[in-house]
């Protein structure tokens, strides 16, 4: 009897341990990440360009270089949530300070910006009933703006290009990408171009109900690991004039541009890997 009491005992001291380890997180079974890595690459200082930040500056006593800080940090950080779902993200905000400003002084010398006309992704906000605010993804039809030089009619005509642009960043440095895969070892690489934030964001919304909207526009180019341009263009998303809480702007907008730019680089038909 006392032999049977030993080992139940023993048992279930083993029971006991085994249930520890798996409350705490500790297994002896190796833990497999089938997702690959995407490295997010945040604007340059001087890729910012707003109409607003006045109108913020006097709401929230923040003067415009921690704005544009705030702006930028936020970005990046809906871009990497947004990316989770399917990749192991890596942001330069997570790393120390000093090593991720040498990282992207670095980054910013080997690249260039170009600027480019494409359709551009536009989004649309409206409001329901109960005022949440949803997510609406159309394509926007462009007008024939662009008229080549030559002799038309007998007249000489000069090149006229009005049709909106996007900034697209090009890789001037070849070392570049062979640098960053050795430190990252990443599948895919996103470069936020630019950030615009607009007064007005088309003459048409100044006769509407709500008066004329804002505009953010987000200029991305996203490249795979041996340089080859994935994505790129220009996200954008209105919302109105008389939002001046940053905020707001921040938690509504930014993350229906960053859902935008990651479906760009998974395609419509991507399944979220757990």
């Amino acid at each position: 009897m006392q032999k049977i009491i030993v080992c139940l005992f023993t048992l279930l001291s083993i029971v006991t341990i085994s249930a520890q380890n798996n409350t705490t997180g500790i297994s002896d079974e190796p833990v497999v990440n089938s997702k690959a890595s995407v490295l997010l690459i945040p604007f340059e200082s001087k890729m910012y360009i707003s109409d607003i930040d006045r109108d913020l500056a006097l709401d929230h006593q923040m003067n415009f270089q921690e704005i544009k800080a705030k702006f930028r940090a936020n970005l990046d950080r809906e871009i990497f949530l947004a990316l989770k779902k399917y990749y192991n993200p890596f942001s330069f905000y997570s790393m120390p300070q000093k090593e991720a400003r040498a990282e992207l002084g670095y980054i910013y010398n080997s690249i260039g910006y170009k600027y480019e006309v494409v359709p551009e992704e536009v989004i649309v906000e409206k409001e329901n009933v109960g005022t949440k605010l949803l997510g609406k993804f159309k394509k926007k039809k462009k007008e024939n703006e662009y008229i080549d030089a030559g002799v038309q009619g007998g007249q000489v005509v000069s090149q006229v290009d009005n049709r909106e642009k996007y900034m697209r960043t090009t890789l001037v440095n070849e070392k570049l990408l062979p640098s960053l895969n050795s430190k990252f070892n990443a599948s895919h690489y996103i470069f936020i171009n630019q950030l615009d934030i607009k007064r007005g964001a088309d003459m048409r919304y100044l006769a509407s109900a709500e008066g004329y909207k804002r505009e953010i526009k987000v200029h991305y180019t996203i490249f795979d690991n041996s340089g080859k341009e994935v994505s790129s263009g220009a996200i954008k998303s209105r919302f109105s004039s008389n939002v001046n809480d940053i905020n707001k702007i921040i938690k509504v907008q930014f993350p229906l541009i960053a859902e935008r730019i990651v479906k760009n680089l998974v395609g419509p038909d991507a399944v979220e890997v757990e």
